[in-house]
């Protein structure tokens, strides 16, 4: 050994890069010595046949690790170092926790992220495959028993609820494919939000209660503005609907649910063809921008009616 630490002294190999009993980096290490004979790399070599350009990174990630020298760190973060209180091994360690929950976090709003939009995609998804089921999973427990008291349960039309809407989403297709065409694709995305108040959570809990006689947890919920693209292959549209979502028992879920919402008025549905949801958002972020600057009866002077009016579309 001819190499020292720079900082206790202790003797190490010539390739270390941390010390083994402090733990203090030691400089880079020298590049690795292509083995005699082997090709040198070309820039810009395609990957090997077979391959592909990430397996090939995945390739060259690998060669460059097995060339790092991880003695250093397995010596820092020994028992014995840990145990007592070497302050090295404690910064690398504290590092390593941050780096751990900085992926975990990643990884859950990567999983989590978003997550009350789910119900309005899967209400449009549930209503182009036309299974009823995927609706039924859409509703609480007290929601599905409160449907089937009301159409099924007296009912000699439909043996359950999966069957009900069955046949309720396919009047609605029948009357798209008549307006649109065959294969009508129901596309949603959300244009606006605006995060439901705690006292308006309250509200629905009660609600869920008095309605459908189900005691639930209401945590968090949005009042959503959806954008609507109707296609099928004669003709397409465009629209809007509104809709509630709330964490229910740490579910989203659509309040209220009903399919007609992401169907066309004009189709016996609740939701409005013919406008462009970001443009109804963006009209109303700037009414409201223009309102908030109203402090006092003389700002209204400044307030331009008619301007409000065509904002809002009134």
């Amino acid at each position: 050994m001819s190499k020292f630490c720079t900082t206790c002294g202790t003797p190490l190999d010539d390739n270390a890069t941390f010390c083994t009993n402090c733990g203090t980096p030691q400089g880079q290490r020298a590049a690795a010595v292509p083995t005699p004979g082997a090709p040198a790399p070309t820039a810009g070599a395609a990957p090997a046949q077979g391959g592909t350009p990430a397996t090939a990174a995945a390739s060259a990630m690998k060669d460059k690790l097995a060339n790092v020298d991880f003695s250093g760190f397995k010596g820092a973060l020994s028992k014995d170092r840990i145990k007592k209180g070497d302050k090295y091994s404690i910064i690398l360690l504290s590092c390593i926790g941050v780096v751990a929950i900085a992926l975990i976090i990643i990884l859950l709003v990567i999983l989590l992220g978003g997550g009350y939009k789910k119900p309005v995609s899967k209400l449009a998804s549930a209503i182009e495959s036309g299974k009823g089921s995927e609706v039924v999973d859409l509703l609480t427990k007290g929601e599905q028993e409160y449907y089937e008291d009301q159409y099924v349960k007296d009912s000699s039309k439909y043996d359950s609820l999966d069957e009900y809407f069955d046949a309720k989403i396919e009047k609605y297709i029948e009357k798209l494919e008549e307006e649109y065409g065959d294969d009508v694709s129901i596309s949603v995305r959300i244009a606006d939000e605006a995060e439901v108040s705690e006292s308006a959570l309250k509200t629905y809990k009660k609600r869920y209660k008095e309605r459908y006689d189900e005691k639930v947890d209401v945590t968090a919920g949005y009042d959503l503005l959806v954008g609507i693209d109707w296609k099928g292959k004669d003709d397409k549209d465009e629209g809007m609907t509104t809709v509630t979502v709330l964490k229910v028992d740490g579910d989203w879920r659509l309040y209220n649910l009903e399919i007609g919402c992401l169907i066309p008025s004009k189709l016996g549905g609740s939701a409005t063809a013919g406008v462009d949801a970001d443009e109804v958002a963006d009209a109303s972020k700037k009414a409201k921008d223009k309102l908030s600057d109203i402090d006092d009866i003389d700002d209204l002077d400044d307030i331009d009616i008619d301007d409000l009016q065509d904002m809002l579309g009134l």
